[in-house]
């Protein structure tokens, strides 16, 4: 919502309180959940989709240089385990990579660890992603 130039959303998520959880300074996996908005990352919803944490690093999408890549694999019935990568910004909104293949297609799984690291998005040599949730919002308007 937009209200004489100044952004102002009526709601109370990490964003609008201008409360960062700094993900990026996560060192172990098992941190991740309580850094991360929603439950993508709970046990319990892991346990679910059969997921798991494959790999994770500390990247920079916003001014505050402070958020995190994380390769998350899942495997669904009988199917091969695939790999996605997920960004968390500074107040922990989950984002999806966000590339397109030759055909237009969005990338959003890989079929292995190893090309899920050799990636553009993982090496970092295509541009950021951008965030698009309250939080980063309000920091891009100069809060």
């Amino acid at each position: 919502m937009n209200t004489d130039n100044a952004i102002v959303y009526p709601c109370t998520c990490n964003g609008c309180r201008n409360y960062p959880t700094y993900p990026a300074q996560i060192w172990h996996e098992s941190q991740i959940a309580s850094k991360a908005q929603g439950y993508y990352f709970s046990r319990d919803t892991m346990k679910f989709f059969n997921s798991r944490i494959a790999d994770f690093k500390p990247v920079s999408i916003s001014s505050r240089a402070d958020s995190l890549m994380v390769i998350v694999s899942s495997k669904r019935g009988d199917d091969a385990r695939d790999y996605e990568i997920i960004t968390l910004c500074p107040y922990g909104e989950l984002g999806r990579e966000w590339n397109k293949d030759s055909d237009g297609a969005p990338i959003e799984h890989y079929s292995t660890l190893r090309a899920a690291r050799k990636s553009a998005r993982w090496n970092c040599t295509i541009a950021s992603q951008i965030c698009d949730c309250h939080g980063c919002n309000l920091d891009k308007a100069g809060r």
